[in-house]
């Protein structure tokens, strides 16, 4: 058993992250094996020491994109994870660049994944581009 200390400068960040009653918290728990216990600005996670690495690879990357004012849902949780067990949280900072339009609401629209970003940038750089696939899928 490990336990490493992850400390975070915004609270309120912690707060998006881990969700309401903490259910982003439990699930990243249960997901990645560890046990995380919030201590004002520091995360106390522990478990065996490359669930806790890569729990701890995950809330920064997780924490990183609440810092953007991104929200955080179940679906960005397991796609975060996907990222980082791939050794690819880096790609984050990519997607919470790249602004298509806004809303009348003022709400951003951009892409939410990898693949979603090089479709965009795909009808960026073409004349012509097809999206093929089943409804629901972000085409």
């Amino acid at each position: 058993m490990t336990e490493k200390t992850l400390n975070t400068e915004h609270l309120d960040h912690i707060i998006d992250v881990f969700g309401s009653y903490d259910e982003n918290c439990t699930l990243l728990e249960r997901e990645l094996h560890v046990t995380i216990v919030n201590r004002g600005s520091d995360l106390k996670i522990s478990g065996e020491e490359d669930a806790v690495d890569r729990a701890i690879r995950t809330i920064s990357a997780l924490l990183s994109y609440a810092a953007r004012g991104e929200s955080i849902n179940e679906q960005n949780i397991r796609y975060v994870m996907g990222l980082v067990a791939a050794g690819e949280e880096n790609q984050i900072e990519q997607l919470t660049r790249d602004i298509i339009c806004i809303t009348i609401k003022g709400k951003p629209i951009k892409p939410k994944t990898m693949g979603q970003k090089k479709y965009i940038e795909s009808i960026e750089n073409n004349t012509i581009t097809m999206g093929i696939g089943p409804a629901g899928t972000g085409k």
